[in-house]
């Protein structure tokens, strides 16, 4: 598994289909165990990043609607 420079884990990365990069990685709060959830995002400033800081139980969500999609479930 990758690490950022700090030594946090990066579950996957990936470009979409827009040729963006998306990113899912541990974040380093200290208070609870949180995911981040990255996409590059292009603005007329030029690019940064669009973040979703999860909990297990969010990500779990995220999971639960991604596996529906693969399903064909709508």
């Amino acid at each position: 598994m990758k690490r950022t420079q700090r030594g946090f884990a990066i579950y996957t990365e990936f470009k979409d289909e827009y040729g963006k990069n998306i990113r899912v990685q541990m974040s380093s709060l200290a208070t609870k165990r949180c995911v981040w959830i990255q996409n590059e995002v292009t603005e007329h400033m030029g690019e940064h990043l669009a973040n979703a800081h999860l909990t297990a139980p969010m990500a779990k969500r995220v999971i639960k609607a991604l596996q529906a999609f693969v399903d064909g479930r709508e």
